[in-house]
């Protein structure tokens, strides 16, 4: 979900945000939504074809696909590759951004920027190429049926060589604004290669990959969003919490279980809360927050402790803090409980 950039904002921006509540002390938000809320995100079943190209009839958009993986050893990366567009494909960049943590710790950002018509973007297949180079295709694997990505981004003297495969069915949804959220891979095994230098690591572990179109300037409309996911053994959540001020929010929580499908938890059956709230280049920031979600069927319950940051200043007035977390807790479904306890990256962006 990472990228930001001169226009654009979370792909859910512009949901309609109402009922909050903001107590205790300056250093816990509480977030929860409204019976009467005006919007419910529901997710729909993805395609391949939704995470091919889709540009905009406006002029100026942007769209991007974005990667992560938690690997063994103690290392993780980013990938993302975003195209920014100030007159159709005529005027305007790629970007493709490598960022490789070792124990969270930054150990290399990289980014390269490309004209758009250096670039080849498929509108049938998720395939792009730039500068003839293949950087990403996906398709499915003919001889297990896996939905299936390979990824080879080659930045400066770092590079990384991954193939991403899905073990969670995926979905898309659409925020009032008209933006498009497609989470392709919810879960997915990773293996491949990263190189630092003249280090070559082999690596596997468990990865992430979402696709935001179809956002133009009307979706900077929000203040900011959290935005992250959790893993137990057979079930990935992915949540978010989008703001129009720093007390207006709505949650947002999508469950899947492993090689099977997916369900919405309506915004009144999810809380979210932001502690330990303070200073963090020069902002105050959440270093910890609580989930918890409860329905008929359902309950959740996590903690999670921000243990490393790397922070991004943009164009004077955005401010993007990439999180890893350690998570703890559990997950119910049907009275069948699972623990959790893992790392993952998450991420907060807030204007000003």
């Amino acid at each position: 979900m990472e990228n930001i950039s001169f226009l654009f904002f979370p792909s859910f921006a512009g949901l309609v945000l109402i009922a909050i509540f903001f107590v205790k002390s300056k250093k816990e938000k509480i977030y929860m939504s409204s019976k009467k809320s005006e919007f419910v995100f529901y997710p729909r079943d993805i395609h391949l074809r939704d995470d091919a190209f889709h540009g905009s009839k406006t002029s100026r958009y942007t769209e991007w696909w974005y990667f992560d993986t938690v690997l063994n050893d103690g290392y993780s990366v980013q990938l993302s590759v975003r195209l920014i567009s100030l007159f159709r494909q005529f005027l305007g960049l790629a970007v493709l951004r490598l960022d490789i943590y070792k124990d969270g710790n930054l150990k290399t950002h990289n980014k390269k920027i490309f004209p758009l018509k250096n670039v080849h973007l498929s509108t049938d297949v998720p395939l792009i190429k730039a500068a003839g180079k293949q950087i990403m295709k996906g398709y499915i694997d003919e001889k297990t049926g896996r939905l299936t990505y390979d990824l080879s981004f080659n930045i400066n003297d770092t590079s990384a060589d991954l193939r991403f495969i899905g073990i969670t069915k995926g979905w898309k949804g659409t925020n009032p604004g008209g933006d498009r959220w497609g989470v392709i891979l919810p879960r997915a095994e990773v293996s491949g290669k990263i190189e630092i230098g003249n280090n070559k690591i082999k690596v596997n572990g468990i990865g992430y990959h979402d696709h935001n179109w179809n956002v133009k300037t009307a979706a900077v409309l929000n203040l900011g969003w959290f935005w992250g996911k959790i893993n137990s053994e057979n079930y990935t959540i992915v949540w978010a919490t989008i703001f129009k001020t720093s007390f207006l929010g709505q949650p947002l929580l999508v469950v899947n279980k492993k090689n099977q499908d997916y369900f919405n938890i309506k915004p009144e059956n999810i809380q979210f809360i932001a502690k330990d709230i303070y200073k963090e280049n020069g902002k105050e920031i959440p270093h910890s927050f609580i989930i918890t979600a409860q329905n008929e069927n359902v309950s959740i319950h996590v903690t999670m402790d921000v243990e490393k940051i790397h922070h991004v200043k943009m164009l004077l007035i955005m401010n993007y803090w990439r999180y890893h977390v350690k998570c703890k807790g559990s997950i119910t479904i049907d009275s069948r409980s699972e623990s959790i306890d893992e790392m993952h990256i998450a991420e907060f962006l807030k204007f000003g």
